[in-house]
């Protein structure tokens, strides 16, 4: 099988390794617009990071566009044109479309006239940050040149393009939820909950605003797998986390951290409002569930440095819980 650039580019090489991938192949590969993504470096920076076979065969040797900035690829005229709108997509963090009357050098060094039209899409970060663009073209000089009823009009052009783009978005978040999220629980899974909590944490100390982090786990969670069995064990799982999202506040983060072990982390929040959180959460579970929690909770010190620091402390406080009888609270002062 023959490799194309989307293969080396790092933000479709990440979607390799999961589901989605065959929608998101096929779409990339066989769409007859131009397709493409570059890289947000700046303001006004932006660079090739990969072009689907439809526009490769448009300007030649792949080799030749990947790494580079728009202004390398354009007429002076174009390229500035083209930046503007890539600026402008990224400063609304939406969807935009516009039309260009422009040229280009296509594979045998030849200048191209076209009229195009092109929709932009932002991709952002976990942190928010518009990082890619991915954009679909259209020449539309060339539809007088395409067989009868190909592409009739615009207004075709434009529904053809949202549809696929609207594909290509929902394979993204998709693929996104499944890389955060754990796949039994449906909560954050390990490696997305401490890089979020890790940012919690510095805006902690930046802005000097308390934090609390409590760790749970279900009392008794070996005798439930090796009786009931470990659908009834899995089953206990997804009720906890369901009881812990219908009981703690937006802006608390949860996630699995491992076998029935789970994190939630409070910004903005003392001990004692912390407890109180802990407190109606097994209450709440007693009331719907024959389960029951035990909680350690450690607060945010001025010698903390990482998340894991707060975890340990949790960690030996929901020890001390389970030693103390189960289903307690025990909470640093």
């Amino acid at each position: 099988m023959h490799q194309t650039p989307w293969m080396t580019s790092d933000i479709l090489s990440r979607l390799n390794a999961n589901a989605g991938m065959l929608l998101v192949r096929s779409l990339w590969e066989y769409c007859p617009e131009h397709m493409f993504i570059v890289r947000v470096e700046g303001p006004t920076d932006f660079v090739v990071e990969a072009m689907n076979p439809t526009r490769q065969a448009m300007l030649g040797n792949d080799t030749i566009a990947i790494g580079k900035r728009i202004e390398q690829l354009l007429p002076p005229h174009m390229g500035h044109g083209v930046i503007a709108n890539l600026k402008r997509c990224v400063e609304c963090r939406s969807p935009i479309r516009y039309e260009e009357e422009g040229g280009y050098i296509d594979r045998n060094g030849i200048c191209q006239q076209g009229h195009w039209q092109t929709l932009l899409v932002p991709i952002t970060n976990q942190e928010g940050y518009v990082t890619h663009l991915f954009g679909v073209s259209r020449d539309m000089s060339l539809l007088s040149n395409q067989p009868g009823g190909a592409y009739p009009n615009s207004k075709e052009f434009e529904r053809r393009v949202h549809e696929r783009t609207a594909e290509l978005i929902a394979a993204n978040e998709h693929l996104t939820h499944l890389a955060t999220h754990d796949p039994l629980t449906d909560i954050y899974n390990r490696r997305y909950l401490l890089e979020l909590a890790e940012l919690e944490l510095r805006r902690a100390f930046r802005y000097e605003q308390p934090l609390c982090l409590m760790m749970l786990d279900v009392d008794h969670f070996k005798e439930i797998n090796d009786v009931e069995g470990h659908l009834a064990g899995d089953e206990a799982l997804r009720r906890v986390a369901h009881t812990i999202l219908a009981t703690v506040r937006e802006c608390d983060l949860v996630g699995r951290y491992g076998g029935d072990e789970f994190i939630i982390l409070m910004p903005e929040t003392t001990a004692a409002g912390a407890s109180e959180i802990a407190e109606r959460l097994q209450r709440t579970l007693s009331q719907t569930t024959p389960l029951t929690i035990s909680i350690g909770i450690a607060s945010l010190e001025p010698a903390d440095r990482f998340v894991v620091d707060l975890i340990h402390r949790a960690d030996a406080l929901l020890l001390q819980a389970k030693r103390n009888g189960r289903n307690r609270i025990e909470c640093a002062a």
